[in-house]
């Protein structure tokens, strides 16, 4: 039985899923784990916590806002893939304004209820909401996206997200990396590991002439910084 199957009792997703972006049904997947989720990042042997991966993204996120204080107090935040809400819960207070985005309503849902400060829902896909054509201070994104939707669909969220930035803002990805250990890649069978390299030369050519990958080497999940 697949670790979906265990956890949330669907199918473990099919690669063709997101590279045709199928948006409906990759909806409706996420709409199966969202009664779950956050009680399985409060779970410290959850797979979603493998390596702290999520404490190590937002401590990375903290350090990256502490270094640009007057910035995000007076510019927005966005949070692709917000799922909910986790995130936005720790951060938005740092910023004028915030927005979530994810395609899963249910997922939304349990986001509104947390009545985080200053935060706008927005039920959209990443790829062709109008968050991209925004100025931020800030994008963050944890949930491996990118590793989600592969290296082309990678690349074209990476550049609306270069774009996206006021001058001295940051993004920060999570990813799969081909360092990780054979042994954890059974957690996410169907997802692409990135080449960390690979995805800085990518994200420099797209415009972040200071993007950087953080993280331990051997690590399953990375952390990809965009800056200027």
């Amino acid at each position: 039985m697949s670790l979906s199957e265990n956890v949330y009792g669907i199918p473990e997703s099919d690669p063709g899923l997101y590279a045709s972006r199928d948006i409906d049904a990759i909806a409706r997947r996420w709409d199966c784990k969202a009664a779950q989720w956050d009680s399985g990042l409060e779970n410290e042997s959850c797979h979603l916590n493998d390596g702290d991966a999520y404490g190590r993204f937002v401590e990375l996120g903290r350090r990256l806002v502490q270094d640009r204080q007057e910035l995000c107090s007076a510019g927005s935040l966005v949070d692709l893939g917000c799922g909910t809400g986790s995130v936005l819960a720790g951060f938005s207070k740092h910023f004028e304004s915030a927005i979530g985005i994810d395609i899963s309503r249910e997922m939304l849902n349990v986001a509104g209820s947390k009545n985080i400060r200053n935060v706008e829902w927005r039920l959209d896909d990443v790829f062709e909401g109008t968050w991209s054509g925004m100025r931020h201070a800030a994008v963050l994104s944890r949930g491996i996206l990118l590793s989600h939707y592969g290296n082309e669909l990678a690349c074209l969220l990476i550049a609306q997200t270069v774009k996206a930035l006021t001058p001295g803002g940051f993004a920060l990805f999570d990813f799969l990396s081909v360092g990780a250990p054979e042994a954890t890649k059974i957690l996410a069978p169907n997802k692409k590991y990135f080449c960390p390299d690979w995805l800085v030369d990518q994200a420099k050519r797209l415009g972040s002439s200071g993007a950087a990958v953080a993280g331990d080497p051997i690590s399953r999940v990375r952390y990809l910084i965009l800056k200027d």
